[in-house]
């Protein structure tokens, strides 16, 4: 029996990116109807049956295609993206094309990655490729704002027990079976306010700020882990925003601080609240208090065995289809894996941008990697559905 055709037209890697990215699916406000519409009415046109699934003001869309009597394998991305921002040599919403790069809003983050899922199913379903098992597609129109009514409603609607599953984020070709986690915390530093002639009738609470990030900036992390990417193998904390004052010649009586705390797998958010206490607690002065509060949950950190057959899976396929080692490793930044998992479900990352230009001005996917990993998705798939 003569193997399936899985090449992928690097033309039309290019033209399907370039149209994903010239819809501007931004989130905030998280009106992503139109590129919700476009990717189901493509699908719909490549004989591949899409639904539209709506949480609180958010469009996802689902499709299946294979037997659903066998092994479960769920594709998962986004189709919103974050704000433009400046600073842009291309318009971020036109897909300018130039050599081998498409630039744009999304690009790497992650409609590179939402075409190759695309051009993979088009590819199984053009060539007819008997699965002994379903490909679950989503793509979600909420990650950028928490995943409540993407992925993690999706999900819950589905009610299927997967055996594996693939997200395609910007990996820069890495094979991502980890990822950190991250938790959101606000911290309120109260003093107290006088007239700022007199300043010492008072506490001011944004000068005490400025000693409390110097405390957070001192604590050691004991965690580490040597699968992370290099520079994301210790957890860290950044203090974000900062917000104080009410008036010039007013002593602040209050400031808030915004913390982003990365996780490693084996820490907990328990561990997290309790080491900002203790660095609190160290620098205490009269006349200061603080409060801390959890105000996202935001992911939480995981490590997919090694051993899971979609782990052996995406490795052997790339191997085949690139002729050249894997590189496994873990993920510093946050992705809706991260749920997947939580689901029980053993999940890889793997996607064609590269992670370090994601948010940022002039991002850009190489077309010749978007066609690769369409590519491997869709190879892989037929070997995880289809061997036992």
């Amino acid at each position: 029996m003569k193997p399936p055709n899985m090449k992928v037209s690097e033309d039309e890697a290019r033209e399907l990116t370039q149209q994903l990215i010239r819809i501007p699916s931004i989130n905030p406000p998280g009106n992503v109807d139109e590129c919700v519409l476009f990717i189901a009415s493509w699908l719909d046109r490549n004989g591949i049956q899409a639904e539209i699934i709506r949480g609180e003001n958010v469009a996802n869309v689902v499709a299946k295609i294979g037997d659903n009597r066998g092994k479960k394998l769920l594709w998962n991305g986004h189709c919103d993206v974050v704000p433009a921002g400046s600073n842009w040599v291309h318009d971020p919403f036109s897909g300018s094309y130039e050599g081998g790069f498409i630039y744009g809003r999304g690009a790497s983050d992650m409609k590179g990655g939402d075409a190759a899922m695309m051009l993979a199913l088009k590819t199984l379903k053009k060539e007819n490729v008997e699965l002994k098992g379903q490909i679950v597609f989503t793509i979600v129109g909420d990650e950028e704002t928490g995943s409540v009514n993407g992925t993690l409603m999706i999900l819950n609607h589905l009610g299927v027990e997967f055996d594996g599953a693939v997200v395609p984020e910007p990996t820069d070709f890495y094979i991502e079976r980890a990822q950190r986690g991250l938790r959101w915390l606000e911290l309120k530093v109260s003093g107290k306010a006088c007239h700022a002639g007199r300043p010492h009738v008072g506490r001011n609470a944004v000068e005490y700020s400025a000693k409390v990030i110097q405390a957070l900036k001192r604590i050691r992390f004991s965690a580490y882990n040597e699968l992370f990417e290099h520079e994301a193998r210790n957890p860290s904390l950044s203090v974000t925003m900062i917000s104080g004052g009410i008036k010039t010649n007013i002593i602040p009586e209050g400031c808030t601080l915004t913390i982003d705390r990365r996780m490693l797998p084996g820490e907990s958010e328990e561990e997290v609240v309790s080491e900002i206490e203790k660095a609190l607690t160290e620098i205490r002065e009269e006349g200061f208090s603080t409060a801390l509060e959890v105000v996202n949950k935001g992911w939480d950190p995981f490590v997919t065995d090694q051993n899971e057959s979609i782990v052996k899976s995406i490795m052997a396929t790339y191997q085949r289809v690139v002729h050249e080692q894997p590189r496994v490793r873990g993920k510093g930044g946050c992705t809706d894996a991260s749920h997947i998992f939580n689901a029980g479900i053993p999940v890889v990352i793997f996607g064609p941008g590269n992670a370090n230009e994601a948010h940022t001005a002039n991002e850009k996917v190489a077309v010749s990697r978007v066609t690769k990993a369409a590519e491997i998705l869709a190879e892989s798939a037929m070997n995880f559905l289809n061997n036992a």
